[in-house]
This record gives structure tokens, sequence and C-alpha cells, in this order.
């Protein structure tokens, strides 16, 4: 028989294929909304080509480029499922980090038959990309990490095993106490050893420095961004904005850095020409609570539909991914291991940190830094992390008169009708709310 009528008899091959037609389509829907806006900037093409050749083409070869170091076309790449992860490490070893939290429909679908019904989308999504190998993204990688962020990611770890090679990021729940500290960094010290014996490559103090400038420079340009979204007539949209921040995923910081150092000066240009993609009255909304992740665009563009702009976020996919830079007090091993350790727990505002007051004061700050009229609070089912912080913010923000709205939602496109109609009213709500302000 031939590999032809193989492929054609096998229902798991049969699936996959509908499976990963089914991912192009959702991707070039949500790409094509990007790219027939009028006011869409030029240097975004870049980010949107890295989406359509990771989740509609399946290319992987734009992670083999130089990555800055000395020795280009690493031969290990990591995949990580969180932030909590250090990407200097990494480069520092030789390898390639990539971001692979699920944003899919239709992953999600296949990972809910082995995983717990209740289980939020982000794990199913996942664990589905991985059971079925369905980007050459996910077969790619020699190892994953995975951080104990939640009892969620916990567990998904286990499954992945069945896969692929994981590894079990301990994340301490409480970061004020000096023992948390100090094991956190105990974690990160053996991670590095981990690093050093997959690659065959000893992290060098000289190898690290470069890296830890390599990010800086990321986090540099997406800061950049941050104060440019802060205009009062927004010069990028949100759903664009979060499009640039996800890319930094998919690529090497290197690449990705040069791309938004493109996208940040023509927006400083277009804020200089006065050319906004709104006026000063659209109502400017703050998104919090679960990250948005793509191809599940459909909050950012229901929100930007209904005449309001997204302006900022506050998510371990957006404004949080690259915000901290590394504190070093001396460039000897010990020391920068020490601020890669600091900068990966201190500054992070996860709700899976209790007590958690720096997350309601970092809220309290951007709503000031960027004049917000209200915040959508998105809730993936069965996130009960995110879920349980939502009484503390509807207070504080009470106090503040700013509005909040909880979205409860997955990754079906089931309810989009539903979302808009309540969006729509909320925008409209907090649209009349400043137009009043003003007058008055």
């Amino acid at each position: 028989m031939n590999k032809e009528i193989i492929r054609k008899t096998d229902p798991i091959q049969r699936r996959k294929e509908r499976l990963s037609r089914g991912l192009a389509r959702s991707t070039q829907t949500a790409l094509a909304d990007l790219e027939e806006s009028p006011d869409l900037p030029r240097s975004m093409g870049y980010f949107i080509n890295i989406m359509r050749d990771v989740f509609a083409d399946g290319r992987k070869d734009r992670l083999f480029r130089p990555t800055g170091f000395q020795s280009v076309n690493p031969k290990k790449v990591i995949g990580t499922y969180c932030i909590m992860v250090p990407e200097e490490l990494i480069y520092a070893a030789g390898a390639i980090p990539v971001r692979l939290c699920g944003g899919s429909d239709e992953t999600s679908g296949i990972g809910g038959e082995l995983v717990p019904r209740d289980t939020c989308p982000v794990v199913k999504s996942s664990v589905g990309f991985t059971s079925l190998d369905l980007i050459s993204l996910y077969g790619i990688c020699d190892a994953v990490i995975v951080p104990t962020t939640c009892d969620a990611k916990r567990k998904m770890g286990e499954v992945l095993s069945s896969f692929t090679n994981v590894w079990m990021l301990e994340v301490p729940h409480v970061k004020e106490t000096e023992g948390a500290r100090k094991q956190w960094l105990l974690h990160i010290t053996a991670l590095k050893r981990d690093f050093e014996k997959l690659t065959g490559r000893k992290i060098r103090r000289k190898a690290l420095q470069t890296a830890i400038r390599m990010i800086a420079g990321a986090q540099y340009e997406a800061r950049r961004l941050h104060e440019i979204r802060k205009s009062k007539a927004p010069v990028i949209l949100g759903r664009e904005a979060m499009l640039a921040l996800n890319a930094y995923g998919y690529d090497t910081a290197f690449e990705w850095t040069k791309a938004m150092a493109r996208l940040n000066h023509e927006l400083e240009q277009r804020r200089d020409k006065g050319r906004v993609v709104a006026g000063p009255n659209a109502p400017r909304v703050l998104i919090s609570g679960c990250p948005p992740i793509f191809p599940n665009w459909k909050i950012l563009s229901l929100i930007e539909e209904m005449g309001a702009v997204t302006v900022a976020d506050e998510s371990c996919m957006g404004s949080r991914y690259l915000y901290d830079p590394i504190g070093i007090a001396e460039k000897s091993m010990r020391h920068m291991m020490t601020g890669i350790a600091s900068r990966y727990l201190m500054p992070c505002v996860c709700p899976s940190f209790a007590p958690n007051e720096d997350r309601l004061y970092r809220l309290l700050q951007m709503t000031d830094e960027f004049d917000i009229s209200g915040i959508i609070y998105h809730v993936l089912k069965g996130c009960v992390t995110y879920d349980f912080e939502l009484i503390r913010v509807e207070k504080i923000m009470k106090e503040k008169n700013i509005p909040v709205l909880r979205i409860e939602t997955d990754y079906s496109p089931e309810d989009i009708e539903q979302l808009r109609t309540r969006i729509e009213a909320f925008v409209e709500m907090i649209g009349m709310k400043k137009s009043k302000m003003k007058r008055g």
C-alpha cells in the first residue's frame, strides 16, 4: 500500500489534516481582519508574516536565523509555557526559546479529550497542539518547560510527558519570604545545568552577558511601544499592538527587536504628524485577566469593532511579557544569576502569587497612565486563579469610578454574538460617561 493510500485511510492523519485546515482558516481570518484596516502600520507586515508562517503554513526556518551571538544556527529548541522561564539562560546555552501556550479552538477540542472537561482552554489547546503534532513548532522542541503557576499547568506537564520531553519548573507562590527567593534561585541554577546538559555547551559569563543585553534590547522596544500607546489620540489599535507582542514568542529576540524598533519609529512619526486610528474621545479600554493568545482574537476585535480602543493590557502575553529588565550590581556569574532569578520572580504580578497586592497597585497605576475609561476583565472558562481576583479588582475600580465588565468565554466562536451585545453596551456606556465628564 503506497503512502498516499495510507494517508487517505488513516483516521488520525485525516483528522490532523482537517484540523490543520481549520487552524489555517482561523489564522487567516484573524490576520485578514488586521490587513484590511486602512490604518495598519506598514511595519506590522513582519509580525503578521510570523503568525502566518507558524500557524497557517507551519514554517520553522525563521527560528534558525542568526540570534545575535557569534555562533548561529543553534541546534536545540526549547518550548516554554510561561514568562517565568528565563530566556537569557536558553540563549546563553546556544538554544532558542519558543512560546507554546495554545490559543486555538481547533486544538482545544483535541486537548479536551485528554484533560478534564472544565480545564481552561489554554491547557486544552496546548495539550491538543502537542498530542496531534499539528504544527511544526511543537514537534521541533528538544524539551519543553512547564512552570507550576497553577494546578492545571502542573497536571498538564504530566499529560505532555507522554508526547515530549517535559521539564517542570517549580514556582513559589509566596515570593516575599527569603526562603522562597533562595529556593527559586536554586531552581533557576538547576535549570541552567539542564540547559548546559541538553546543548552540550557550558554557559559562560560573557555569553550570559550577551544574552542579557539582547533581551534588554527587546524589553526596551516593548516599553517604547508601551509609552506610545499612552498617546491621547491612539496611533495603533490594540489588536495590532497585541499581535506584535505575541509574535515575540515565535522568532529570535534579535530579529523581533529590530522589527519592533521599525514599528515604534513609524508610530512615533505618526504621532508627530497627528495621524491617529481613533479620536481623543474614543473610549479607552484596559484588558485585564486571562491573556489573549493568538489566534483567539475575538475579544480584541469586538472591542474595537464597537468603536473603543484597547490602549493597554495587563497580560503575560502583552505588557507583562517584556516589561521588567534585569538589575545587576556586578557582572560576575553569581550576580547575574541572582539578577535573573529576581527579575523573573519579584516584579511578576501573576495572580498565582498570594498575597498579590502588587497586581492591584499596577492596575491602579495603569488606569491613570493610560487614562482608562473602562476595564474588560477577561476570564477563560475554568481559570479559577484569575477569576478569584475579580472581586478585589472590582472593588478598587469602583473607588476610582472606573467600570469593569467581566467576560467569561473560551476559544469557541459560538458566543461571539452574545459577547458582541455585551461589549457594545459596555462601550456605549463608558463612551457616554466620558462625554459627560468632558462636558462637565
